[in-house]
């Protein structure tokens, strides 16, 4: 299964690039967003704290006319006054001490029932009562319908085009109105009290909405009311193309409303500025980063690249490659470390190279050797008897069994042509005939061209003897077959008998042997050629081994197929 390995320069330039950048961008991110948290919340608390400040002071003043208007409107003099249409000066001279005490100054007037100014502070009448018939709206018919009450009103005058806020409350004897006191504080003196900051604007309303004092007149629509954008609104709030911080507080029970109001879209320009200064610094630091530690990662890496082309090398079969390091670090002494293992390695596979030759040699002869001992002795036991009754015929069975010994014990050869261990192994089959008689038989029939393949000596003949012990183990008569041909340019020798076979489990047992190459069992003739056949031709070829119960055996030898023995 492939697998695919990242690189080390790789690894290191990600690694350098994430944690040089990581903690820069989380760095440059926070700052960003707690300088702007923290100036946003510098405008929402001053806004605040300044819309707290204008509502009380608002409240304060407002609160010291309403009570002045209370104790007018109940003062045994006022009353006097009212009765005999005129003042004492004793009663203007309080009247203008309390104005001229107050934080805001305000004019004052006390009229009768109809509206005759019985006090004045002012020549100039305001316009809501010039004229008796203001009875039937304005602030004074609220001071009519309310008369315990003190009303707030805010008042606009045509001819001064300046705004006043009116406390005024009905003067009552006996449950009827005999007249009317009233304050009014003129806007510009209410303004003069918080407009002492410019960047926030304000704005104080009454109950319905309507302005009463103002420090930007572009929060005033054309009705004299604040902008309904903000008129219910606080914190953030989009208006007149642009972005504000509202702060919103009612005093006097609702009387009268005080906003404040920062324009912010200063704050969005300068956050979106800076938003995009830091995206592109951002940008331009990751691309040096990343430039510079594809840099580093490839001039400090280049030796990896070297060891992993000579390990590539090595993996290929190629054992003559050396690293040349001199980085008087940790990896000179990797390479010289690997150039001594590789000359260690090249010194220990000549070595082995030379091992394993001779083991193979030696298994080899060891092999060749192992001539059944039961075939001689059967055998000068028959030629003993046979000295008696056919001496001309024992004659032949020892010129036929001193060939065979002969040839089994040469050392000097391993392998010989088809022919040549055909003819070997007829002088055991005669042996044998002689033996058996008319109970044996056998046919040869080889391919031509197969007689001058190369084989290992003694290649058919313990096939042959293998049959011989275990197909007579319950027959009379045995056939035995010597075949021998090409099979896709490969070289077949098949040694096949009618005899008795082999049951499952013997035949299971005999291909389990020659699978694992491991004989513990009396199965030798077999083993041994498959054995032979491995070691000197290569795992593609061998014995394969096929049999049925009381049907016979096939036994097929896979060889290669052309002179000098190279693998299948």
């Amino acid at each position: 299964m492939n697998k695919t390995y990242g690189r080390y320069r790789d690894d290191i330039r990600k690694t350098f690039t994430v944690y040089a950048l990581i903690p820069v961008i989380f760095i440059t991110l926070s700052s960003y967003v707690l300088s702007f948290s923290i100036l946003y919340n510098t405008i929402s608390t001053r806004n605040s704290a300044l819309n707290s400040n204008v509502a009380e002071a608002a409240e304060s003043i407002v609160s010291i006319y309403i009570n002045k208007v209370n104790d007018v409107s109940s003062s045994e003099s006022v009353l006097s006054a009212l009765k005999s249409g005129a003042a004492s000066t004793e009663l203007y001279g309080d009247f203008y001490d309390f104005v001229n005490q107050s934080p805001t100054k305000a004019n004052f007037f006390v009229f009768d029932n109809d509206l005759h100014p019985v006090i004045a502070s002012s020549t100039r009448i305001p316009e809501y009562a010039q004229s008796r018939d203001a009875l039937g709206w304005g602030v004074l018919r609220r001071m009519m319908d309310s008369p315990d009450q003190v009303v707030l009103a805010r008042q606009n005058s045509s001819s001064t085009f300046r705004s006043t806020l009116t406390i005024g409350k009905a003067i009552v004897i006996n449950e009827s109105v005999i007249g009317f006191a009233a304050f009014d504080l003129e806007e510009k003196d209410l303004i003069s009290m918080f407009s002492q900051n410019f960047s926030t604007s304000t704005v104080i309303t009454d109950s319905f909405g309507y302005v009463i004092a103002y420090t930007n007149e572009l929060l005033v629509d054309r009705f004299g009311k604040i902008d309904e954008e903000f008129r219910d609104e606080s914190g953030v709030v989009k208006s007149m193309n642009d972005s504000h911080y509202v702060a919103k507080k009612e005093i006097l029970g609702g009387e009268l409303y005080v906003y404040t109001i920062t324009s912010i879209g200063f704050f969005n320009s300068i956050r979106m500025l800076v938003g995009g200064l830091l995206v592109l610094l951002c940008a331009m630091l990751t691309l040096t980063t990343y430039l510079s530690a594809r840099k580093i990662a490839s001039s400090k890496t280049r030796v990896i690249d070297d060891m992993i082309r000579a390990v590539e090398n090595v993996k290929n079969g190629n054992l003559q490659t050396r690293l040349e390091v001199n980085t008087n670090n940790e990896f000179q002494v990797f390479a010289e470390s690997y150039n001594q293992m590789l000359s260690d390695i090249e010194h220990l596979i000549e070595v082995n190279k030379e091992k394993a030759l001779q083991t193979v040699l030696a298994e080899i002869k060891q092999l060749e050797s192992q001539f059944n001992p039961h075939f001689l002795f059967n055998t000068l036991e028959m030629i003993r008897y046979m000295v008696k009754t056919d001496p001309d015929s024992v004659n032949q069975i020892i010129v036929g069994l001193s060939e065979l010994l002969r040839y089994s014990i040469n050392n000097n050869i391993s392998e010989i042509s088809l022919r040549e261990d055909i003819d070997y192994t007829q002088n055991y089959l005669l042996i044998q005939k002689y033996r058996f008689g008319k109970n044996l038989n056998y046919s040869i029939d080889v391919d031509e061209a197969a007689y001058d393949c190369i084989v290992p000596k003694l290649l058919v003949q313990p096939m042959i003897e293998n049959a011989i012990k275990y197909g007579f183990a319950a027959k009379s008569a045995l056939m035995i077959r010597i075949q021998a041909g090409f099979v896709e340019d490969k070289l077949v020798v098949v040694i096949s008998d009618d005899g008795r076979g082999m049951g499952p489990e013997v035949l299971a047992e005999l291909k389990d042997i020659l699978a694992k190459g491991i004989n513990h069992s009396i199965h030798m003739g077999l083993y041994n050629v498959h054995r032979r056949v491995r070691l000197m031709y290569g795992e593609a070829c061998g014995v394969e081994i096929s049999s049925e119960e009381n049907q016979g055996t096939v036994v097929k030898i896979r060889l290669p197929s052309n002179r000098g023995g190279s693998p299948c």
